[in-house]
């Protein structure tokens, strides 16, 4: 069980992850389960590769990385990404798509975002919605170069314009926190020479162009972040670490500064412990619930409110 996504309902939250005998592995399906009353549903499978093969026509060698977003109607989108050939590098995203709250999903469509063959093209993190009911996807790329776009799409989930987070070959799996009407931060996953600290761009103007990136004084071992706006702060999970993924912390920014100040796991790294690719939402009760990999072999639920948030923070 790896790399969870999760958003908010109207009660509670929906959970989508991907799990098999190992990633990659031809068992590996895309899951569904719903945390309402304070306890999990049972999981189902809304994707795997017989499915994702019959409704595109073509062989399907992977799968992995769901990504959802509900709008305001109920609708459900839940994109991931499959590999017909070659590796992750080879990707390309599916969208299905529900209209009675995860109950059942639409054929998969693949989304067309590059003229190279259509491949190389990965999702991570949740779309941001804008105001006329389309939405901004952060996207990334890591056949030969690695480096971060934002796709919009309309309602009917067509794409309507694409923009360059980041050039170069070092940043991935961006994370889209808005501070404003038409401004938004994004945290990068950093894969580049030492020292290993997370990446962050800038937009003022809804996503069109982007400020040069720049490192932050957080740490990042070339892994996954997840990051959220809640009143006047930025929330973040990270790995605390510059080499490996055994502390899994909570960090603010406020004023436009980032600190490290909750430790929600720690191994020694010996144990060889792994925490890792958070994924985190806000309900509509205002509880904040982070969701993410331990150990490769579950996905576990952790959750707090804005009191337990200040407490910390004092």
């Amino acid at each position: 069980m790896h790399a969870a996504a999760v958003h908010a309902q109207d009660e509670g939250i929906a959970a989508y992850w991907f799990g098999g005998a190992r990633e990659g592995a031809s068992d590996v399906a895309i899951y569904q389960a719903f945390f309402r009353n304070n306890s999990w549903t049972n999981s189902s499978v809304i994707a795997n590769r017989e499915s994702l093969q019959k409704d595109l026509n073509r062989y399907i060698r992977k799968l992995g990385n769901p990504v959802s977003v509900q709008f305001d109607d109920g609708t459900i989108w839940v994109f991931f990404v499959s590999v017909s050939l070659g590796g992750w590098a080879g990707s390309s995203i599916n969208l299905i798509e529900s209209t009675d709250q995860g109950k059942s999903f639409s054929q998969a469509r693949r989304l067309v975002t590059s003229p190279f063959l259509n491949v190389s093209t990965l999702v991570r993190s949740p779309p941001v919605k804008y105001e006329d009911g389309s939405i901004g996807l952060p996207v990334y790329h890591e056949f030969i170069a690695k480096f971060a776009e934002l796709i919009r799409l309309n309602r009917d989930g067509k794409i309507i314009s694409k923009s360059r987070l980041t050039s170069g070959s070092d940043t991935l799996q961006p994370t889209i926190v808005t501070t404003g009407a038409r401004e938004a931060i994004a945290l990068l996953r950093y894969a580049g020479k030492p020292p290993k600290q997370l990446m962050r761009v800038d937009t003022k103007d809804g996503g069109r162009t982007w400020h040069h990136p720049r490192k932050l004084a957080l740490p990042n071992p070339d892994a996954a972040v997840a990051a959220i706006a809640i009143n006047d702060m930025a929330l973040a999970v990270l790995n605390n670490s510059s080499t490996l993924r055994n502390d899994l912390s909570l960090a603010v920014s406020i004023d436009d500064s980032w600190r490290v100040f909750h430790q929600l796991e720690f191994a020694e790294p010996e144990t060889l412990s792994e925490f890792s690719y958070p994924a985190m939402t806000r309900d509509a009760e205002g509880i904040v619930h982070i969701l993410y990999t331990w150990n490769r072999k579950l996905i576990k639920h952790i959750a707090f409110n804005e009191t337990w948030l200040d407490q910390q923070l004092q």
